[in-house]
């Protein structure tokens, strides 16, 4: 059986896309196994309830502040000092903070870009979780704003190489490659959910 043009040209196509998103996606792969992203639920939309998350984020992010790594010990003081933020603020919510693998689409912050993907997530959960959420990245501490010069050298700290800094700081060359990478990451989460 002979193929047309057009079907060639089609498998082409195919064979170069998929090439091009290979290395953002490993990429992403090894980027997502250095950090922890931080994922803060709500209970509601009400504007209370919002305003409650923002105060849980502030300490959750004071407990993480300076600890070497998210462990047991870490996970647990993040629990109690959100807890008493909700008791301190009037509220009788539960909240729940677990470490787990977290679907994530790409998010672009002021300074940097992280690609889509499944990231270690601390995920902090205030009574229902049924509002809007607020993330950043607690680990390495990217949650305050950093300049592009802070995200280097914080990144350098943490052992990033100069090919995932260079990821997560330009967009030169890597919006199509990111784009490609989300379509397929994206495709990858809906057949993982089937």
């Amino acid at each position: 059986m002979r193929l047309k043009r057009w079907e060639v040209a089609l498998a082409v196509s195919l064979v170069v896309a998929v090439l091009m998103c290979s290395v953002p996606i490993r990429a992403q792969n090894r980027l997502a196994d250095k950090l922890v992203r931080l994922h803060v639920l709500a209970n509601s939309d009400r504007e209370e309830d919002q305003l409650l998350k923002l105060a849980v984020r502030d300490v959750v992010l004071a407990a993480a502040e300076g600890a070497g790594e998210i462990n047991d010990t870490l996970l647990y003081n993040m629990q109690q000092a959100a807890q008493q933020t909700v008791v301190d603020q009037g509220y009788d919510y539960s909240v729940k903070v677990s470490r787990e693998k977290s679907w994530f689409d790409t998010r672009r912050y002021e300074t940097f870009s992280l690609p889509a993907g499944y990231y270690d997530a601390v995920r902090v959960v205030i009574g229902e979780g049924a509002g809007r959420n607020w993330w950043c990245v607690v680990y390495p501490p990217l949650c305050a704003g950093v300049c592009e010069e802070e995200l280097a050298e914080i990144a350098k700290d943490f052992s990033f190489t100069e090919k995932e800094i260079s990821l997560i700081c330009e967009e030169k060359g890597y919006i199509i490659r990111f784009r490609l990478a989300d379509l397929w990451g994206k495709f990858l989460h809906k057949m993982h959910q089937m």
